[in-house]
């Protein structure tokens, strides 16, 4: 549950300091950065560890390649560790979250990277700027899941890879069917899916 970009009265919930911290966690919306630190807990490697993601990425050492939603960076520092000659840009909602991927970042002595805030329905990158670009349970906290996925396709290279993490019981997770759908209407070519319907990885081609 990584948050990037905005709904109508998400940030007023964001900022309701009457919520329990379940409440936060639960309902849909921008996940707070207060609470970042359990998105780094061990038992997350159960879902999807960061090993597994970056098997099913494929990623070359030279790929130029950007997270978005990069949240507290639970996946940042082994896929920047394998772009020996590459580049990781991470890329989220919240400054404090990108605060806090990039000390994990620096802690492990890693340096291949650039950090960047925005939201992803409105990627402040040029068009064919990346390899690969992956998401791990943000898309369906963007407002407009569909418009977000477009501009992922358009910053990707021709034959780039667009890698999409869904895991259910998120509030805001997002149905293969679904997926796939806005996918192909971004112009995205389903490549190969990992998992079963309720904890997969579905990597597309441009």
């Amino acid at each position: 549950m990584i948050r990037t970009g905005s709904r109508a009265g998400r940030k007023a919930v964001a900022d309701d300091k009457d919520l329990t911290a379940w409440q936060h966690l639960s309902g849909k919306g921008i996940y707070p950065a207060k609470y970042a630190v359990w998105l780094l807990l061990p038992f997350r490697a159960i879902q999807l560890s960061p090993t597994r993601l970056l098997r099913r990425l494929a990623l070359k050492p030279t790929d130029i390649v950007l997270e978005i939603g990069c949240g507290p960076g639970y996946f940042s520092p082994a896929v920047a560790r394998h772009l020996r000659e590459g580049k990781l840009v991470l890329f989220d909602y919240q400054p404090a979250m990108l605060d806090i991927a990039e000390r994990r970042l620096k802690r492990r002595g890693l340096s291949n990277y650039e950090r960047h805030q925005g939201d992803a329905k409105a990627l402040p990158f040029a068009d064919a700027s990346f390899d690969a670009a992956f998401l791990v349970t943000v898309l369906g906290e963007v407002g407009d899941p569909a418009h977000a996925l477009a501009e992922a396709a358009r910053v990707l290279k021709p034959g780039g890879r667009l890698s999409v993490s869904e895991l259910a019981g998120d509030p805001d997770y997002v149905r293969f069917e679904d997926l796939k759908r806005m996918a192909q209407a971004a112009g995205l070519t389903l490549e190969h899916r990992f998992g079963p319907r309720f904890a997969y990885t579905c990597n597309f081609r441009k």
